[in-house]
């Protein structure tokens, strides 16, 4: 089932933060941040993808790639790449 974006998809739905006047405390920041990233903060809600699995993954080789230096053969370091995403 592909995914459609709603309608209006970037209108942030909380009228209380777009109405919001600061009153010079410390949750000011917190919420001017909720009003700026609000579209991306329901995205990351509303759909199930993420970028943890490849995040994973590339800290993964990274660590491979510190551990395995002396590699003589690049070809050997891209078959233990392959057989960590295994």
């Amino acid at each position: 089932m592909p995914i459609t974006p709603k309608k209006d998809a970037n209108a942030f739905p909380i009228p209380y933060l777009t109405n919001y006047q600061p009153p010079s405390n410390q949750m000011d920041i917190t919420i001017n941040t909720f009003i700026k990233n609000g579209s991306a903060l329901l995205n990351s809600c509303r759909y199930p993808f993420s970028n943890g699995p490849i995040e994973g993954l590339n800290r993964k080789i990274k660590a491979l790639k510190r551990n395995c230096f002396g590699f003589r053969n690049i070809d050997n370091f891209f078959i233990r790449i392959s057989l960590i995403h295994e």
